[in-house]
């Protein structure tokens, strides 16, 4: 596949889905045929409605690649400002305050 990206490169999500996940990943998609989201192309992809490990189907959704892709970067976003927010020093006491 030369020029295209590995999806999920760098990331250990393949690893953490369960071992039936492909037999998993049919059964959404003959579930929801059309994309949960958008409701007007067909689903063929399945995405996890809160993000995290939870692969039970009342968590799953099929939904359309330009659907997913939307969503994922949208979470991914959500969770690097997180990052960052929690990664920033507590602001320093202005140099005129006097602690007694």
């Amino acid at each position: 596949m030369r020029g295209s990206v590995v999806p999920w490169s760098g990331s250990s999500r393949a690893e953490r889905l369960p071992p039936d996940w492909p037999r998993i990943r049919a059964r959404i998609l003959r579930r929801d045929v059309l994309c949960r989201v958008c409701a007007e192309r067909l689903s063929t992809e399945v995405d996890h409605i809160v993000p995290g490990d939870d692969h039970r189907d009342s968590n799953l959704q099929g939904v359309c690649s330009p659907c997913h892709r939307v969503k994922s970067a949208r979470e991914g976003g959500l969770a690097a400002a997180a990052r960052r927010a929690s990664a920033r020093r507590p602001p320093s006491p202005h140099p005129g305050l006097i602690e007694r």
